[in-house]
């Protein structure tokens, strides 16, 4: 029984820690309000990637494409990232943002707090590169 509640609790443990070792890596926010001003502050849109802990498609799409340095790269210099745990972290944003399936990525215009474009489950290198060159162009031309 002792053995059994260590593996409960210690299993509970490493929900998010993942996505949290991702954010640190990457240059992740991982809290709604702390990006959002950051996004107001600087004009840039909220890149807010919904992810879940043990989903497989997820671990790829961060693996695949938003670990790849192209891609990190404009990312850092364009849009505000922040990556939630859909599970984990609910209620720590806005209801609005409970995506139905993961992942999803929600490009949010940060003046309004609506989302412009929605990207749902795993996208390939070279078409989120494509996707995050239209949508920076796009931002910048609608807020200049």
């Amino acid at each position: 029984m002792k053995l059994f509640l260590f593996f409960t609790l210690f299993s509970l443990s490493l929900f998010g820690a993942h996505i949290d070792e991702f954010a640190q890596n990457m240059g992740y926010e991982r809290d709604y309000a702390k990006a959002l001003a950051e996004a107001k502050k600087e004009n840039k849109p909220l890149m807010l990637v919904v992810v879940g802990d043990t989903c497989p498609w997820c671990r790829k799409f961060e693996r695949k494409t938003l670990s790849q340095q192209r891609i990190a790269f404009e990312v850092a210099q364009n849009f505000v990232p922040l990556i939630i745990d859909r599970k984990h972290d609910e209620g720590t944003y806005p209801p609005l943002y409970n995506a139905p399936r993961i992942p999803t990525v929600y490009f949010i215009d940060p003046k309004e707090e609506k989302y412009f474009y929605e990207s749902m489950g795993y996208v390939k290198l070279e078409d989120y590169a494509s996707l995050l060159e239209e949508l920076k162009t796009t931002f910048a031309k609608e807020h200049k």
